[in-house]
């Protein structure tokens, strides 16, 4: 005869909240980006006053403007960045349990985007002031 079965209780997993939480390497780098990130409203918004408007967004290879707005529009620059950090992040929460290195991947993305970002305010305001 055969013997009954046992019936083990498979342990819970951890939530990927509390997989993400336990990572010190992503948690550095979504710290990193979204201080990136806030910085760059901050740094725009302090230097707002002092923007001329209109202010010429984007350049031609001749480096003439052809893309001119209203001084506000340099702020369209760390909302893209907000969005990228808020796609990659909730990307990476959902990829983190099966595999983390996307994880770390997508979070490095949107701190490389912070710093393009940051560069790209410094192309266009960085010769005004």
């Amino acid at each position: 005869m055969l013997a009954p079965r046992e019936e083990t209780a498979a342990a819970p997993q951890p939530s990927r909240v509390m997989l993400l939480a336990r990572d010190r390497a992503a948690q550095i780098l979504f710290a990193l980006a979204l201080l990136g990130n806030l910085a760059l409203f901050a740094y725009l918004s302090a230097r707002f006053d002092a923007l001329p408007d209109p202010l010429p967004l984007h350049f031609d290879a001749a480096g003439l403007a052809d893309r001119i707005e209203a001084k506000s529009g340099i702020f369209g620059l760390p909302i893209i960045g907000a969005l990228v950090l808020g796609v990659n992040s909730a990307l990476g929460l959902l990829a983190h349990r099966r595999e983390r290195a996307a994880t770390l991947f997508l979070l490095m993305g949107a701190l490389i985007v912070q710093i393009l970002l940051w560069l790209a305010v410094n192309s266009i305001i960085g010769g005004l002031l």
